[in-house]
């Protein structure tokens, strides 16, 4: 006798179902993005996920040339093509450009079906349980395999993790960090534009709420300035560079080739493989946005890692725990 729903590899040749569609949709909605702003639109339409940047929620201050934006879109197509994958289906995966759309940034069409690599499913697993590590990482660092790993799923998507092993590349990072911080600081459109987003107490499904933001500042601070809010005096001293007390985190920076659009879309696909990977290997991650974000100082960080690729991302790794995930709004519109 035939089971209900029959057999699961005829359904997978007829298409996904909408539970299936669902599933893809929630996998683009929990990617990472700044300020936990989530700027994308997320629909299915013509027997694909389409991805579109989402020019409301678009940081003015902190992001004025939508790179970060872009990157975001990327992590969500990752998500989208490996749950795909992981579904039992090829995933035809487009990125840019769409003449009648700047903000649109790519599809992905699930297609016949195909069995997935382990490592497909083992990260599709992990979509759900990616979550921003804010807390200190614990005193063990990262083998030498793991970072291997870390460094073979960013070159997956021809980008390249620059870790940053060096002491004296990781004072200058550091003090390019406390740098880019103090200068948002003092911009009265950053601070009007974070009191938006980050524990403001208004918002639902987005932002930041107050229990993971503005918390007193830490002696472990100095890569996590913007964890800590306000451009208080006390705030500026503990992401001096004199003083990195918390215990050696892994850095790595995610890099790309080239730095136009479609680069920085496939920076995010990469950022995407390396926090997932570092998420089904228990490893903690969070972002250390501010040297970026100030174009003036993202062109010392390029100088510093040797001028020839371009920084897309910074990030802190290390040995974290169990972590509340953020709000969401609904996958799709």
């Amino acid at each position: 006798m035939a089971q209900p729903g029959g057999d699961p590899a005829a359904r997978r040749r007829r298409g996904p179902d909408e539970a299936e569609i669902a599933e893809l949709l929630r996998a683009g909605a929990s990617a990472p993005s700044s300020h936990n702003s989530q700027p994308w639109r997320l629909r299915w339409h013509e027997d694909a996920v389409e991805v579109h940047g989402d020019p409301a929620r678009h940081l003015h201050a902190a992001d004025p040339d939508a790179r970060e934006l872009r990157i975001a879109c990327g992590a969500a197509i990752a998500n989208v093509r490996l749950t795909a994958r992981a579904q039992g289906r090829r995933a035809h995966t487009q990125l840019l450009p769409d003449r009648d759309d700047p903000w649109f940034y790519g599809r992905v069409r699930p297609g016949a079906p195909w069995p997935p690599a382990g490592w497909e499913v083992e990260l599709a697993r992990a979509v759900r349980r990616r979550h921003t590590d804010r807390h200190p990482f614990a005193d063990r660092p990262l083998s030498a395999g793991l970072r291997d790993q870390l460094l073979r799923a960013a070159w997956r998507e021809s980008c390249r993790l620059v870790i940053v092993d060096d002491r004296a590349l990781r004072r200058g990072l550091l003090a390019l960090t406390a740098e880019a911080h103090h200068q948002q600081q003092s911009d009265p459109s950053f601070v009007a534009e974070w009191d938006r987003w980050i524990g403001s107490g208004s918002r639902s499904g987005d932002g930041l709420p107050a229990e993971l933001a503005r918390r007193a500042p830490r002696p472990d601070a100095a890569w996590r300035p913007r964890d800590f809010g306000g451009s208080t005096a006390e705030g500026d001293r503990v992401v001096s560079a004199e003083d990195p007390t918390e215990h050696e985190p892994t850095i790595a920076v995610v890099t790309s080739f080239d730095d136009g659009a479609l680069a920085q879309l496939r920076a995010g696909l990469a950022l995407e493989q390396v926090l997932l990977t570092a998420t089904a290997r228990g490893v903690g991650a969070s972002f250390v946005a501010p040297p970026l974000e100030v174009a003036a100082v993202r062109v010392r960080v390029r100088a510093l890692l040797g001028g020839v690729l371009w920084p897309q991302v910074i990030l802190r790794l290390g040995w974290g725990r169990p972590v509340h995930p953020t709000p969401r709004r609904p996958a799709a519109g």
